[in-house]
């Protein structure tokens, strides 16, 4: 398998831990816990909602575009991108944990090994040429 489909591989891998994170956030809902925050008037911040979006979607889907271009700039956007990922899952993975979801226990270390590989890996490919 070439490393370009390794990354795109990993990249979608992000999403979808995006996506089980997100998914695991909301499960007791369904067991009837409120969910409901605390002291909060049930508006949500646009700016954080843009900042999610970005982070969970546009980067990796920005990260996927790249690897349809064997230019070096975009092989180079890719692994910034990456990067960011990498020290994003990290530091989220540390501003969430200790939680009262145990499913976060699995979600949020495997985002941060992925994180890890597909920066390990965007970052060897840009220095193959």
């Amino acid at each position: 398998m070439t490393r370009s489909i390794k990354i795109s591989i990993l990249w979608l891998l992000t999403v979808c831990g995006f996506a089980c994170h997100s998914i695991c956030d909301v499960l007791p809902m369904f067991w009837g816990k409120n969910m409901a925050v605390a002291a909060t008037d049930g508006n949500v911040d646009q700016g954080m909602i843009v900042l999610m979006m970005t982070l969970s979607f546009l980067i990796p889907a920005c990260g996927v575009l790249c690897m349809l271009w064997k230019a070096k700039t975009a092989k180079v956007i890719n692994a910034i991108l990456a990067v960011i990922m990498a020290l994003f899952n990290i530091a989220h993975a540390f501003m969430e944990l200790p939680s009262d979801n145990a499913g976060q226990y699995i979600i949020m270390p495997m985002m941060i090994v992925i994180g890890l590989v597909l920066a390990g890996n965007s970052i060897r490919y840009v220095k193959e040429d």
